[in-house]
């Protein structure tokens, strides 16, 4: 077994030597005449403790003391005093001096007073073992969390994927517009502040808003005239069939509120449920603006795209009815541009 090592600094050879033989035995000793002299040993060699007169010249006990402690804080320091210094000892205490020995200096009393300050060294240094083991713990867990996170992310970006190409094999105008009104939402969504994961999720969400849709028939879907109120209303379904589709993939839980309420309406004379105002989620309420916006921006069989400034109109017209003023406040302020919108391609 490794004997620990003692370190003993004593501008006198009698004390230093007597300390020395009194321990050599039991520890590996090495011995200073100084404080300066111990600080460099001690920079060189790893000590588990040292033994000091604090009256030296050039740098007393104490400033040895403190220099000791800022630059080996684990090491332990037991002091020797005179009679005449004994509360400047105490004092040494509040400086992390382990403990004090009074000279003339018992035997029996040195090799005490130096296992406790020992003993109190491996407890600290069993204490940074299981603190060192903890962290590499939690270290290894952050990292598996961090890897299960990474892989979910994988799973929901194939499965975000997936839905949009079963939506563009059903109706290439809705593909083409969920991207669009995805792009659209996360820019609202970052200009009213918030975070970058919510945004990041709203972005997901607002790309299969309108998953729905491929449980609505394509011959209605694809329609060049007006729908009848029949049509219409299996068309007002395709939020809850959305809905009912991410319910069952877990990490897709988020997207929901965003496919069930996107078409939900501030004055409460929305669909599905008639929610109003803010009872509608915040999510919602960014894609609902975002895919009217693209919805009125785009070229339909019906009709042609309406310009920006027809669009800034109907925004301002039903701002507070329809949409959420908040999310028109920031596309009518500037916060918010569509000038992309006017160059895009389907």
């Amino acid at each position: 077994m490794t004997k620990e090592n003692i370190l003993v600094i004593d501008d006198e050879l009698a004390p230093r030597e007597s300390i020395r033989m009194v321990l050599k035995d039991k520890y590996t000793v090495s011995t200073a005449t100084g404080a300066h002299e111990g600080l460099d040993m001690m920079s060189e060699k790893s000590v588990d403790l040292v033994v000091m007169d604090i009256k030296m010249p050039v740098m007393d006990g104490i400033t040895a003391l403190q220099q000791i402690k800022k630059k080996h804080p684990d090491t332990e320091v037991v002091l020797l005093t005179a009679y005449a210094s004994l509360d400047t000892a105490r004092d040494a205490i509040r400086f992390g001096a382990f403990d004090y020995l009074l000279k003339p200096f018992d035997k029996d009393n040195v090799l005490l007073v130096v296992e406790k300050g020992l003993k109190k060294r491996r407890a600290n240094k069993g204490l940074q073992m299981e603190r060192d083991i903890l962290l590499d713990r939690a270290t290894y867990l952050e990292e598996q969390v961090d890897s299960a996170r990474s892989n979910i992310m994988k799973y929901y970006e194939g499965t975000v994927e997936a839905l949009n190409s079963t939506i563009d094999a059903k109706d290439h105008y809705t593909f083409n517009h969920s991207s669009r009104v995805a792009q659209l939402s996360s820019q609202l969504a970052a200009a009213f502040g918030v975070d970058e994961k919510t945004t990041k999720e709203i972005k997901h969400a607002a790309s299969i808003h309108d998953i729905g849709k491929v449980g609505i028939e394509e011959n209605i879907l694809n329609k060049n005239g007006k729908l009848t109120d029949d049509e219409y209303e299996l068309i007002k379904k395709h939020p809850v069939i959305g809905a009912r589709i991410i319910q069952s993939i877990p990490f897709l839980e988020e997207a929901i509120p965003v496919v069930l309420y996107h078409h939900e309406r501030y004055d409460g004379k929305g669909y599905p449920e008639g929610i109003e105002g803010e009872n509608i989620p915040l999510v919602a309420r960014i894609v609902g603006v975002a895919d009217a916006v693209d919805a009125m921006m785009s070229d339909r069989p019906y009709r042609d795209a309406l310009s920006i400034d027809k669009v800034s109109n109907e925004l301002k017209r039903c701002s507070g009815i329809q949409f959420d003023s908040k999310m028109v406040d920031l596309i009518l302020s500037g916060k918010v541009s569509l000038d992309w919108l006017t160059k895009k391609s389907d």
